[in-house]
Order: structure tokens, then C-alpha cells, then sequence
């Protein structure tokens, strides 16, 4: 989901973008398109597409796990970011 990013520290938006990066990496690593990536998980294309992109998008725990379970990894190599 969008957030204001006004709302939220440097910090927390650097979180936020740091997880789509995760994503998208992991993605591409495992040879994924974003629809494929969305059908596996059974989340909506724009939300892999938001996720990816470089604007603040909020993301429940649920969506990491559905997205981490159709990588294939466990939900926290997404928020492994060194």
C-alpha cells in the first residue's frame, strides 16, 4: 500500500525501498517475471510492480511471506539486506 512518505524517518523509507530492491533481485535471480512472480503468490501484478519500484510502498508480513514462499526462501532473506 502507498504511504505518505512525509510521514515516515529516512530511515524507516530506506526500509521500505530496501525490501522491493530484495525482492526484485530475487526475483530476477530465480528468472521471474513480475506476473509470474504475482501468479505464483497469488498477489496482483501492480503489486509486485509497486513493491519493485523506487516510491515508498508499504507491504504486510502476509505479502512477504506469499512472495518469499513463491522465491522459495524463507520471508527473511527479503529483509536480509547486507
Amino acid at each position: 500500500m502507498p504511504v505518505n512518505a512525509e510521514k515516515l524517518s529516512a530511515e524507516e523509507c530506506a526500509f521500505l525501498r530496501n525490501i522491493g530492491f530484495r525482492v526484485q533481485f530475487m526475483r530476477k535471480k530465480a528468472g521471474l517475471s513480475q506476473a509470474a512472480l504475482a501468479e505464483r503468490s497469488g498477489l496482483a501484478d501492480s503489486t509486485i510492480s509497486h513493491l519493485e519500484s523506487t516510491s515508498v510502498y508499504s507491504v504486510s508480513l502476509v505479502v512477504l511471506f506469499r512472495i518469499a514462499a513463491a522465491l522459495g526462501v524463507e520471508p527473511r532473506a527479503l529483509l536480509d539486506f547486507d
